[in-house]
């Protein structure tokens, strides 16, 4: 595969990681589709003041952009790649505005996938008469990034050592893999279906479980500052964290009669196989996470309420996304599975009070689980996984 032109889709973080590190090793065209409110226009602001998107810290590159537009018919049509890398919130959208523009033959490839992203894909492209487009995802996205100046630097504070991916049709890998590897420059490893990535998604065990463990017990005193995210994890929340990867693991040993999930993981090996040296302490959950050199300073995210007086800030994607768009879809395999996933409720509970939804109840639709896209019964999403 080697393309003209691709299309990344975004304006956060990770958009602005990917697309020069993407111009860089590809030596094509980049486009960016930004539709989110003046995104586009702050990133041609930002790009045209910077002389172009620059990435400093553990990984460097620049380059400018070949066009920036919040209108999809602009830049989609001639990649015969576009990447999605959006909240999980913003896939069916943007699958729904870009889908009249895609090439035919063409790849639709989220970093990361989250939860459900292939059956919520491949519902969308069949509903648009777009079955000819092959979909694909990434496990997680693979650096530590944090914009610095809105179209003009990104700091990359760590790279994981792989990545995971797969792709539908499953045939789709043979193509996929080499490209994203060239693209992002950093080996992937390949993963028998997407099913395998929604459970392998650690963001859904890391992010809701920290923070439980971090807020479960909050009084609601006001925060002097932001705790540490990753390195403010204590004995307790790493328990937490033990609990949820071992409900997936049920999980995976249970679907592992009939599908190949070999790619789903324990969280420790997936931590000290992501981020090798970089992990000065590997020999347990919680040295992995306070000693890992990648998340070193990240903060928790929290709200100024009053000068100096914090909150923490229950909006935010480790809870709005990795909930709906992880672990509630990971539950509800397990339902169709039979299998019994203790702690996973007890954070989706605790979650969905902070959120105000009922994720085990009356707002389960509300989340992109496998029943909502008509897969009600396991014969069913195993059939789809191995399609």
């Amino acid at each position: 595969m080697n393309p003209s032109k691709i299309t990344i889709c975004g304006g956060g973080n990770g958009a602005q990681t990917l697309a020069p590190i993407a111009a860089l090793n590809l030596g094509c065209d980049v486009d960016l589709y930004a539709p989110l409110g003046d995104e586009a226009e702050r990133l041609r602001a930002g790009m045209a003041a910077g002389d172009g998107l620059e990435i400093t810290g553990a990984v460097r590159a620049r380059a400018r952009l070949h066009q920036v537009s919040a209108n999809a018919a602009e830049v989609i049509p001639g990649s015969q790649v576009v990447l999605l890398v959006l909240p999980a919130f913003a896939h069916e959208a943007t699958l729904w505005q870009i889908a009249p523009f895609l090439e035919r033959g063409a790849s639709v490839c989220a970093i990361p996938a989250r939860g459900g992203f292939d059956y919520c894909a491949a519902h969308v492209l069949r509903e648009a008469g777009r079955e000819d487009v092959a979909i694909a995802g990434l496990q997680t996205l693979p650096w530590a990034c944090r914009v610095e100046e809105y179209g003009r630097r990104v700091h990359v504070l760590g790279v994981k050592q792989s990545v995971t991916a797969a792709s539908r049709p499953a045939a789709e890998s043979a193509r996929v893999v080499p490209f994203l590897e060239q693209m992002m420059g950093l080996p992937v490893l390949p993963a028998s279906s997407l099913l395998s990535l929604t459970l392998a998604n650690t963001g859904q065990i890391i992010h809701p479980g920290i923070m439980y463990g971090l807020f479960a017990q909050w009084d609601g005193t006001f925060l002097e500052q932001a705790p540490l995210f990753y390195q403010g994890l204590d004995a307790a929340g790493a328990q937490v964290l033990e609990g949820l990867s071992r409900d997936i693991q049920a999980i995976r040993i249970r679907l592992g009669e009939r599908l190949d999930l070999s790619a789903v993981e324990p969280l420790l090996d997936w931590l000290r196989r992501a981020y090798g040296d970089a992990i000065r302490d590997p020999a347990t959950l919680h040295g992995a996470f306070v000693s890992n050199a990648a998340y070193a300073g990240l903060q928790a995210p929290v709200r100024e309420v009053a000068p100096g007086r914090f909150v923490p800030d229950f909006s935010s994607r480790y809870l709005a996304e990795d909930v709906p768009f992880g672990l509630v879809p990971t539950r509800a395999i397990a339902g169709l599975a039979g299998v019994d996933t203790p702690v996973v409720d007890r954070v989706i509970a605790w979650a969905g009070g902070r959120l105000g939804r009922d994720y085990l109840g009356r707002d389960i639709m509300l989340a992109r689980i496998p029943q909502k896209y008509g897969l009600a019964t396991l014969n069913q999403l195993v059939a789809f996984a191995a399609k």
